[in-house]
């Protein structure tokens, strides 16, 4: 079979939006890419060895000088969409060559507690929490307007305890994250390749995923962030990532909520015309 070199190999759903920007820029700007569709039936059918850093995709054979692999949520088919991704997850670490996004973490659980005492040990203000493997006792809770909880691990929803004051929910949930709900303006801050892109979401929700009429624009990052966003970064070894903040007042007293590794990024794009996709492809493709 003939090898193809390319530039980059794109695996991800055709019905994963985030997938689709990356290959709709690389289209875009010129860049030699194969895209394989972990949405089709033969998802599954790859094949590589250990004696070239070829990967057989179906009836072609490419060599690629770096991967943007992205697991697909959207997809109707789970188990395809598993073995594709792990099949091409498990040549990249291979052959480590090839350039791939946050290949040193690659495996890693991204946890949450580590994450927020190292972002108090770079001079971040983090919220007051505790952690609790029993919710039940949160029926008594003295302040349930003022305070939240979202689970230790995963990424569901955050909910003001006072929703979630019932005795049958409170005994299904999972170990949780409970702290204090804070009221100021929501920040996300993307690093990719260690560049910085801020936005602030305009929206009442407690979490912002929840609110379909959130607003999302650009704007500078704070200075006060950019030395404790570089270091936490550094030291977790993300090359790309994404970072929630949620202010005490107005725009004021950003603290520290989590740090996403592979985070959905299209809205945010959309909001800076497309450059997140292009720091990517600039990370990725010499």
């Amino acid at each position: 079979m003939d090898v193809d070199p390319c530039q980059l190999l794109i695996v991800g759903g055709q019905s994963d939006p985030n997938t689709c920007r990356i290959v709709d820029q690389a289209h875009l700007r010129d860049v030699d890419y194969v895209f394989w569709d972990t949405d089709l039936e033969q998802a599954r059918q790859i094949a590589w060895d250990f004696q070239h850093p070829t990967i057989d995709l179906g009836d072609r054979s490419v060599r690629p000088k770096s991967i943007y692999l992205r697991y697909n949520v959207f997809g109707d088919d789970a188990t395809n969409n598993h073995a594709a991704f792990e099949l091409c997850e498990s040549f990249a670490h291979t052959w480590t060559h090839i350039k791939w996004l946050n290949r040193s973490t690659a495996g890693d659980t991204n946890n949450k507690s580590r994450n927020l005492k190292l972002a108090r040990q770079f001079g971040f203000s983090i919220p007051d929490t505790i952690v609790i493997g029993d919710a039940t006792p949160l029926i008594n809770h003295p302040a349930p307007e003022n305070t939240i909880a979202k689970p230790l691990s995963g990424g569901d929803h955050a909910h003001v305890v006072r929703e979630i004051q019932h005795p049958e929910r409170l005994l299904n949930l999972t170990p949780q994250f409970v702290q204090e709900k804070l009221d100021g303006e929501n920040l996300r801050i993307f690093s990719i390749g260690g560049e910085l892109t801020a936005f602030h979401l305009q929206t009442n929700a407690v979490d912002y995923r929840t609110d379909d009429s959130v607003v999302v624009r650009r704007i500078v990052v704070p200075s006060n962030l950019r030395d404790s966003i570089e270091q936490l970064v550094s030291k977790i070894g993300f090359d790309y990532c994404a970072l929630d903040f949620r202010c005490r007042d107005g725009f004021d007293e950003p603290v520290f909520l989590e740090i996403n590794s592979f985070p959905m990024f299209v809205a945010f794009d959309d909001a800076c015309e497309n450059q997140l996709a292009d720091q990517t492809l600039a990370f990725l493709v010499d």
